[in-house]
């Protein structure tokens, strides 16, 4: 299904494209004028075909009607971000500032039956009407800018975006400063070539330099299209002035937000717009495109006043795995007032975007938790100066992180020198568990490396101790505003933070509890078995204590 949204897209890169091979022609003329209109004739030989023409075409009026419409639907430019203003104002000068070389090169052959080639483009630029060239290469720079943004906006939501992102923003730069070499290296060719009245005069006759009336045509073209941009760009803010005083005069809706706040506003705007206009930090990564799904809230009240979701809206929520209840601020338009809880923190960031918080409003799973802990560590930072502490608990938590991300965990929070992982959320508590055993023996292997590193910076070796227990437990987004995280709670994680502690009593690594060891189906039967009572819980458990994490078995 063609949404505006994925119309936006194809014509944004059907013009991306477009300019990327125009620039390409630019450096060309670093090698030789020769060299660049052969690679225009084999180039227009292509774009110049009808379906080729049609698409192209087709893309450059639906993209600037796309772009008229999204100011018209736009209600705050107040909280717009510096990308997109840039994005927005690079977009809407590219017409005024290119007109002046997209008349003659483009319909200069259809209607004074000339051909342009690069000498006379760039002879116009730097001799016959510097003011023109000045223009061209700013609108250039400003279409390959606009689409260098539109891409970054459309490729930061994609997993291997952050790999690649600093080799393609290299490859943008690096055609745009070949185009520009090749520019003024084409100019100084051109330029020696006019110099030669023999060559100037053919010129002159070939290309009809000196005709009047198709200059004064062409003239005109170009100020009709001036004229048509200007009205489009006012007749549009007009028209979305006319619409706020039409919404206003329909009515009104309340949005309620947990911190107590109450912001009104006029039907037809979104959740997010009330957000943007009553000054509340709301996470919009993709600038409310419904794309990113950072923008999703929970309604607590008030969800039979809010329409109907679209389809793109469902796709997104199904992406993401929301539960019932939950909607796209950006694209939920309440006729009456709602209550609404934010479930990702204001400063969210893409990533957020691709994570399938599946029990993020709430649920019960049988999960495996581990808790790790440094020994001695308290004593240890009384010696040291507090950026050696950071340094070290850094460079801790890093490869402890390492293993644990490895082995298939999720890191829940780090408390003080202590870690907290949950294992099993996604997988079951089967794969969990055996994830879990997997690490803490990582971890181990970790540590005795970081041993070896920091041993210079240390009197003793680091040592943790380490509980692991499956179980059931609450899990679910848990917090407030920015200090929101995805976490577990339950008596099966106070077990775990106890078998943790146990580790000292019993001088051993690792305590797996025997939940644990059965729901992993690994053989733990070479390390002993105790029964051990737990503070706060009703009966006994038997734990499997492992005096050496590298004995335990793979997983």
């Amino acid at each position: 299904m063609w949404t505006t949204r994925r119309l936006r897209l194809a014509g944004g890169l059907v013009l991306f494209v477009y300019v990327g091979l125009h620039l390409a022609n630019h450096a060309a003329m670093a090698i030789s004028l020769a060299a660049a209109e052969e690679y225009a004739r084999v180039m227009f030989a292509i774009v110049r075909t009808w379906p080729v023409q049609a698409v192209l075409y087709a893309a450059l009026g639906s993209h600037f009607a796309l772009a008229l419409a999204a100011i018209y639907a736009r209600r705050d430019f107040g909280a717009i971000s510096r990308g997109e203003a840039a994005q927005l104002v690079a977009g809407l000068l590219i017409v005024p500032l290119m007109a002046g070389h997209v008349v003659p090169a483009r319909l200069g052959p259809a209607l004074l039956d000339t051909t342009p080639f690069h000498t006379l483009i760039v002879l116009t630029g730097t001799r016959f009407d510097p003011l023109a060239g000045v223009l061209t290469l700013a609108g250039l720079t400003l279409a390959w800018l606009h689409g260098c943004i539109g891409v970054h906006f459309w490729l930061r939501l994609k997993p291997f975006y952050p790999r690649v992102r600093l080799v393609l923003f290299a490859l943008a730069v690096a055609l745009f400063v070949a185009a520009l070499a090749g520019y003024l290296a084409g100019a100084r060719e051109a330029n020696a070539l006019y110099d030669d009245p023999a060559w100037r005069a053919s010129m002159d006759t070939r290309y009809r330099l000196a005709d009047a009336s198709g200059a004064a045509l062409l003239e005109r073209i170009r100020h009709a299209i001036y004229l048509f941009w200007a009205f489009a760009i006012a007749g549009t803010f007009a028209a979305r002035r006319l619409r706020v005083w039409a919404e206003h005069r329909a009515g009104r809706f309340a949005v309620a937000y947990p911190d107590g706040r109450i912001v009104v506003q006029p039907r037809g705007a979104s959740i997010l717009d009330a957000s943007r206009a009553g000054h509340v930090p709301h996470a919009a990564v993709c600038g409310g495109r419904g794309r990113c799904s950072t923008c999703r809230v929970r309604v607590e009240r008030g969800m039979e006043n809010l329409d109907a979701a679209a389809p793109a809206e469902l796709a997104v929520l199904a992406r993401v795995g929301a539960p019932p209840g939950v909607r796209l601020a950006c694209q939920a338009r309440p006729t009456g007032d709602v209550a609404i809880v934010p479930l990702l923190p204001a400063n969210a960031g893409p990533q957020a975007a691709g994570r399938l918080w599946r029990d993020a409003a709430g649920s019960e799973k049988t999960i495996a938790v581990m808790f790790a802990d440094l020994r001695g560590f308290t004593a240890l930072s009384e010696t040291k100066l507090p950026y050696d502490v950071v340094f070290l608990l850094n460079r801790y938590f890093a490869e402890m992180g390492a293993a644990i991300e490895a082995a298939g965990g999720r890191l829940d929070k780090f408390v003080g020198d202590g870690i907290v992982a949950l294992f099993g959320v996604e997988s079951g508590p089967a794969a969990g568990t055996r994830a879990a055993i997997a690490a803490a023996k990582a971890m181990i292997v970790r540590l005795e490396a970081l041993n070896r590193a920091l041993a210079h910076d240390l009197k003793a070796p680091l040592r943790i101790g380490i509980g692991i227990h499956t179980g059931p437990a609450i899990v679910g987004e848990m917090g407030y505003a920015q200090a929101r995280q995805f976490t577990a709670i339950g008596d099966t994680v106070n077990t775990a933070s106890r078998l943790e502690a146990l580790t000292k009593e019993f001088g051993a690594e690792v305590l797996v509890s025997a939940d644990a060891a059965a729901a992993s189906a690994l053989d733990l039967g070479l390390h002993m078995i105790h029964t051990i009572d737990i503070r706060g819980r009703r009966g006994t458990l038997d734990v499997h204590v492992v005096a050496d994490a590298r004995t335990l078995p793979d997983a």
